[in-house]
Parts: C-alpha cells; structure tokens; sequence
C-alpha cells in the first residue's frame, strides 16, 4: 500500500511531467487530448483534496503539504491546459 506521501509525489511528478513535455513539443496534439489532459488533471487533484477532507488522520504534516501542493499543481495544469485549448480552437 502506497503512504499518503508517495501518492502526492507521484501525482506531482506525472503532472509536472506531462506540463513539461507539452511545453517541449514543437506541434500541439490535438484538442481531445488537451480535454483529456484537463480532465486528468481536475479528477487528480479533486481526489486528493477529497482523501485530505475525508481522511485527515492518515494525513501527517508532510504528507498534507505534499497533497496540497499536488492539488495546487493540478489545477494550474488544468488552467495551462484550457488556456492551450482555448488558443487552438
């Protein structure tokens, strides 16, 4: 079983990742993929603030600060990412 803080990690690694590889990439993928990407980033980051309400005692000092900042970075990345939509569409 994965700690409250390897989850948050993990989150924040695949979400920065995914944010930098788009910011890399010379042609823009196609707007279904920015939608999945919006989506992917929103579901994330509101499973995370709901595991943070619902189970706070599983949530120590560190790991409630690593599952904030993943929130924090999901829902920037769903602005990046419907920013991008918007501009292609």
């Amino acid at each position: 079983m994965m700690s409250p803080a390897g989850m948050a990690l993990a989150a924040i690694t695949v979400m920065l990742w995914l944010l930098w590889s788009d910011s890399l990439r010379a042609r823009r993928p196609t707007p279904i993929l920015y939608a999945l990407r919006i989506a992917l980033f929103l579901i994330t980051s509101a499973v995370l603030l709901l595991n943070i309400i619902r189970y706070p005692d599983i949530f120590a000092g560190t790991a409630r600060a690593l599952a904030m900042l993943a929130v924090i970075v999901g829902f920037i990345g769903a602005a990046y990412f419907a920013r991008r939509l918007a501009r292609k569409v």
